[in-house]
């Protein structure tokens, strides 16, 4: 009987943790893709001025997240955004989605509901997406800016 309790007690405490296990986990992957990502991007955009006296935007790639990860080499292909910045991706899949944003001049503010605010000359931005919970209707979102290399993030784990 005694054997039965503990059983069912472990059970119970397997049964609490587990979620909890699995959402630190998904957003340990998350923050290590997004962190590498967002260094990448942010060095090319850097080059890519220095070269051509203007950052490079890039439509979201992928185009949407996956909790599966997908393969990151379409993003780097001839012709994209991404090869025309010469990125590395290390991983030969990505789970998140990265957009990066451009412009030169104030008068924008709060993308996505992210902290910033355009200086007088040129900057980028980029938002990362990602779908850490294998549920469409939250995402979790990661900023990071040409102004401010700082990590911003919303609904994380999700």
């Amino acid at each position: 009987m005694e054997l039965m309790i503990a059983v069912a007690i472990i059970g119970v405490l397997v049964r609490l943790a587990l979620p909890l296990f699995q959402n630190e986990s998904n957003k340990a992957r998350a923050k290590s893709e997004v962190g590498a990502m967002f260094a990448e991007l942010g060095v090319r955009e850097e080059q890519y001025r220095l070269e051509n006296g203007a950052y490079l935007p890039a439509a979201a790639c992928p185009a949407s997240p996956s909790t599966a990860g997908q393969p990151s080499a379409p993003c780097i292909a001839s012709g994209m955004p991404w090869n025309k910045l010469r990125v590395r991706i290390e991983e030969s899949k990505i789970y998140c989605s990265y957009t990066v944003t451009t412009g030169s001049g104030t008068g924008t503010s709060n993308p996505s509901g992210f902290t910033f605010t355009s200086p007088s000359g040129s900057w980028f931005y980029v938002i990362a997406i990602c779908d850490m919970d294998n549920k469409p209707t939250l995402n979790s979102s990661y900023f990071m800016s040409s102004v401010d290399a700082t990590l911003q993030k919303q609904n994380e784990g999700h």
